[in-house]
């Protein structure tokens, strides 16, 4: 039987695992590609007898328990000098309840603060709940995310009670899953994880959702703190469709009285945001170039803004439940059929590279950049549209001539583009950039990567490049803002990475396998037969262990080999390198 050393409650490993799989869920349902970690972290309450002051779950791995040794003296030293000492407060009860509201707050920002040097060392961000009470301690549960991961994603800075504040969708889901860990010690007291997880998947999209709406919250408005919520109008707005016909405008925030904004018309009554049918009738007039001009609750006309002045937050609608937030060419939210994610560049110029040398034998540096600046052209113009690189561009330009428009080789440029993509119909130009045909209708078999899912020109895309193996890549421009490139090969490994997970599986057992385990599960795709039999065993004998009465065990899908599974996706090796 595992026993805790550690102990604040029966069930604190549950009420952890529950929340970093959770919290795993929401980053990938959001698009976030960092991996968190979640850790909790006990204060003894003062007055009550226990074995260990400050607690860590897990107990093993960092930081441990040394780690957090000068917690309770940092708390006792920091109590009577908070600032909340200095407030008071107009009703009695809270007053009352205030010494115990300052010692969580300081709980809380002590374990931060000692987590500051080290997360600057680690390249990690920590974020921390409010220390609730649980049995004889105060438990705070910690957040990790790789800070190189959250640097990508753009904050969006703000004034909130007098004080500077930033956030973004990744900040706001986070928070919410600590409040929810907050609030789950009180309602499931006291005994917080025994009954958890039962719902997890409709807890992962809710989560989202929510954190959405407390992003558009936020005041976007110079000088207007009151903004009272722009999801749910949103929402029901770009769910209509007028007389048949889908909208594709903007809705720009700003006062209504801003210097910056010119006028087209302007109602003599501001239109609320929950006349919603008002609403989408008014959006129909609405382009991103003249943009429908509104408050948090009011939209005041049509117009333009300066183009010297700075960039206000805006709404794109991109089509039928559909929408982007965003600031200039930022943007911080996409919402699609009511999951908001994070926008993300569909690849890399790195990825791009990678993918396209493994595609086109030789290609050179010059051509793969001027791919690159392709997909940008592509974005800036929005609109659906597909381009194919072919080693046989010229060969396939004369076989499809029939069906589009073969013309004579031309190097791709940003007029080219602008003016091929206003037909239907695929550009065919050849690893180089050097166009050949426009307006082409491509054909090839169907196979299993086609989608019923995804349109006709996605599917087609699939079907006429394949695997890549002919020396063909794609890039599929949606309608919706969405780029694929197709083939998109999954990345290269070192063979060794996965040899070296395998022996550690086989030699863990039930408290250590989990490293190792949630790598093979994360890399699937590259085991090896003979691998996949090493695996499931070492599984059998882990997962099969006696354990104590009530301890969850995570059952893994065992493992298969994967059909299109190829030396081609294993790197050099390490040491052949050296």
């Amino acid at each position: 039987m595992k026993t805790i050393d550690q102990f604040m409650w029966g069930y604190q490993e549950h009420f952890r695992i529950h929340y970093e799989i959770l919290t795993q869920n929401v980053f990938e349902a959001i698009g976030f590609e960092g991996k968190p970690k979640v850790f909790l972290v006990g204060l003894a309450m003062s007055d009550r007898e226990v074995r260990h002051e400050a607690c860590v779950e897990p107990e093993t791995g960092f930081p441990d328990q040394d780690f957090f040794s000068s917690l309770p003296k940092r708390v006792t030293e920091g109590v009577p000098k908070h600032p909340s000492q200095q407030m008071f407060y107009g009703d009695e009860v809270t007053n009352r309840e205030k010494p115990e509201n300052i010692r969580r707050q300081v709980i809380t920002e002590e374990v931060l603060n000692l987590l500051a040097s080290e997360d600057e060392r680690s390249g990690l961000r920590s974020f921390a709940s409010l220390a609730a009470p649980v049995d004889n301690h105060y438990v705070v549960t910690v957040i990790q995310v790789p800070k190189g991961n959250l640097d990508v994603h753009p904050l969006i800075p703000f004034r909130w009670m007098q004080e500077n504040a930033e956030t973004n969708l990744l900040m706001e889901c986070v928070r919410k899953i600590l409040g929810q860990a907050q609030y789950e010690t009180y309602r499931s007291w006291p005994e917080p994880g025994r009954t958890l997880g039962s719902e997890m998947q409709l807890e992962t999209h809710e989560i989202a959702v929510r954190a959405a709406k407390s992003l558009m919250r936020v005041p976007f408005i110079a000088g207007d703190m009151m903004n009272s919520g722009l999801f749910e109008p949103l929402e029901q707005v770009t769910q209509l469709m007028y007389e048949g016909q889908v909208s594709k405008g903007r809705i720009v925030l700003a006062a209504a009285d801003d210097p910056n904004v010119d006028y087209v018309l302007r109602f003599s009554n501001p239109v609320s945001l929950q006349q919603t049918r008002w609403l989408r009738k008014l959006l129909q007039m609405a382009t991103r170039e003249t943009a429908l001009i509104s408050g948090y609750g009011k939209v005041y006309g049509l117009g333009s803004t300066s183009d010297i002045s700075t960039e206000p937050y805006a709404i794109d609608v991109v089509d039928r439940h559909q929408w982007d937030f965003r600031r200039g060419s930022t943007i911080y939210m996409n919402m699609r059929a009511g999951r908001p994610t994070l926008p993300k560049e569909p690849i890399s110029s790195e990825r791009l590279k990678e993918n396209m040398t493994r595609i086109f034998e030789n290609i050179s540096d010059a051509s793969v950049a001027r791919a690159k600046n392709v997909m940008d052209i592509l974005f800036q113009l929005g609109r659906g549209s597909m381009i194919v690189f072919a080693d046989d561009a010229a060969k396939e330009a004369g076989r499809l001539q029939s069906q589009g428009t073969k013309i004579e080789p031309t190097a791709l440029n940003k007029e080219l583009l602008e003016r091929a993509t206003s037909i239907d119909g695929t550009i065919i130009a050849d690893p180089d950039g050097v166009c050949h045909a426009v307006g082409i209708i491509l054909d090839g078999s169907a196979n299993a990567e086609c989608t019923p899912e995804r349109g006709s020109r996605y599917n087609s895309a699939v079907r006429y490049v394949g695997d890549g193996s002919q020396g063909r890549m794609a890039m599929v421009l949606s309608e919706d803002g969405t780029l694929d490139i197709v083939p998109l090969l999954r990345k290269q490994i070192y063979r060794e990475e996965i040899e070296r997970a395998v022996i550690e599986l086989e030699v863990a057992d039930l408290d250590t396998y989990h490293k190792a385990r949630n790598y093979l599960e994360k890399h699937r795709f590259y085991v090896l037969e003979d691998q996949c039999e090493r695996i499931n065993k070492a599984l059998d004998r882990i997962e099969n262990e006696r354990t104590e009465v009530g301890r969850i065990v995570w059952h893994t899908k065992r493992f298969t080999p994967n059909p299109n599974m190829s030396e081609d996706y294993f790197k050099q090796s390490k040491k052949g390198r050296e």
